[in-house]
């Protein structure tokens, strides 16, 4: 199997490239001197500029900003813009270039929610001019601040219009699927052997603790992320570039182990629903699929679990999951492990309060009281119950139109089933959103931001080839 796996790597280019890719620029960001580094960097810039191969820079730049086998992460790959200012991350560069490459090829794409999303634009804008009035203070390093929320939100314009074809897309999903089965290596690496990849490589010299069973890495979230979707989207298509479901039930075990191996409770719920559900609403639960799975996740549970370090880590894990019953007891905390239902949750609404219609916009208190690790709360108190009530509602929009093609599709598409995934997948996300960490918002880091402007123009993308299926047109 693992010689399989081999083949069909080294048979993908992109996969080659990017090693090649990741590799100069690891070296260049954690061993190069200044001057080199910031040369390699503008070769990236200049390379992507001329470039067609989309898939396989989107993928490149989210692996400098979400991480790739333990290395790279937020702000690890940075240079300076201008003087005086903090440095910019290279993804940033990335997003202004691909921007332009979208107005110059003038393409006419068909995005459904283009409306919409310029709704939502226009509220970001409100945003900003009423976070000026709720007061905004600090020098242009601040305001600097702003704009780099502000820049990755440009992806859902660009993304869509840069990614026309169904092959852009599915290199682009082959590209992350490596990224997800490596960062599972990194992270049985690291939970066996006591280091991360960057101390091990000397980059991080990290810190003396004591030994202690709280181990909670998971690497290149976003990119599993992305991962999981695409691999339940392509098991429920009937014709794909993949010969065989082997890769994309790889990656599903691989993301799911992440989640357990990183005790993430919200991640754990979420993935664990999306996979049950698919399985009960899609052509999944046909019993080749699950025989299928079953072949590929049994031999590697039982890897796993003959190693003591990692059933320890799974009983953790299952201890903190357990946890979550003292909810239903009236401990908001879980037995003191979840503190985002009970003080952060009261302290961002509690802001929330004082300015309920339109929140604190991006102000000084709409920063200070923007908390991320309680989604929903902080959404409210940055953007109020307006920004609250149109952000979801997008959400919404977005999955209902989904299921009226769906349904429409009943007749002329025999896949229509991957259509289900987006709508299930989103309603799982929307769960880690509520839990786990703020995942939606009006701004944000590339590394949030991209796998949003994927999936939704992916979702675009998929819409409109249903609508020609449905019509009868040729796609």
């Amino acid at each position: 199997m693992i010689n399989r796996l081999i083949k069909w790597v080294l048979a993908w280019p992109d996969i080659i490239m990017f090693l090649g890719l990741i590799s100069v620029t690891l070296i260049a960001t954690y061993y190069a001197p200044t001057p080199a580094r910031a040369i390699w960097y503008v070769i990236i810039l200049v390379a992507y500029s001329f470039s067609k191969n989309e898939s396989l820079w989107l993928a490149f730049f989210l692996a400098t900003t979400d991480g790739f086998a333990g290395f790279f992460g937020l702000y690890a790959v940075t240079m300076p813009v201008l003087p005086g200012l903090p440095s910019v991350e290279l993804v940033q560069i990335y997003v202004i270039i691909s921007v332009v490459k979208a107005a110059v090829r003038k393409s006419n794409v068909q995005v459904f929610y283009n409306n919409y999303l310029q709704i939502l634009f226009i509220y970001l804008i409100f945003m900003i001019i009423w976070g000026q009035m709720m007061g905004f203070s600090g020098g242009l390093n601040v305001y600097f601040r702003v704009l780099k929320g502000f820049i990755p939100m440009l992806l859902f314009y660009s993304v869509p219009r840069l990614f026309t074809k169904k092959d852009d897309w599915f290199r682009f999903f082959r590209i992350i699927f490596f990224i997800a089965l490596v960062a599972l290596a990194a992270q049985v690496f690291t939970l066996l052997s006591g280091l991360t990849p960057m101390e091990a490589a000397g980059i991080d010299p990290g810190e003396d603790q004591e030994e202690s069973k709280d181990f909670r890495f998971f690497f290149s979230s976003s990119s599993s992320l992305i991962a999981y979707f695409a691999a339940l989207y392509l098991l429920n298509r009937r014709t794909t570039s993949f010969r065989t479901p082997l890769l994309p039930y790889m990656v599903i075990f691989s993301v799911l182990a992440m989640t357990v191996l990183s005790a993430t409770r919200g991640w754990m719920i979420s993935f664990s629903l999306v996979l049950l559900f698919t399985f009960l609403f899609t052509g999944m639960i046909r019993s080749k699929r699950i025989l299928e799975f079953l072949l590929i996740s049994v031999p590697l549970l039982y890897l796993a679990f003959s190693n003591p370090l990692i059933t320890r880590q799974v009983n953790f894990a299952s201890e903190r999951l357990g946890k979550i019953e003292a909810i239903t007891e009236g401990d908001l905390t879980a037995e003191g492990s979840l503190q985002r239902l009970d003080y952060r949750s009261q302290r961002v609404m509690g802001a929330w309060r004082e300015n309920p219609v339109f929140g604190w916009g991006l102000s000084d208190k709409g920063y200070e009281f923007g908390d991320g690790h309680v989604g929903n709360q902080s959404l409210l108190a940055v953007s109020g119950i307006a920004g609250f009530l149109l952000l979801n509602g997008f959400l919404v929009f977005f999955g209902y139109r989904l299921l009226v093609v769906f349904y429409l599709s009943a007749r002329c598409i025999p896949d229509r089933n991957s259509i289900l995934v987006f709508i299930i997948f989103l309603a799982g996300w929307f769960i880690i959103h509520s839990t786990s960490g703020q995942q939606f918002n009006y701004v944000g880091m590339p590394g949030k931001i991209i796998p949003q402007a994927v999936i939704f123009s992916f979702g675009a993308f998929e819409y409109q080839r249903s609508l020609m299926l449905i019509h009868g047109k040729k796609i």
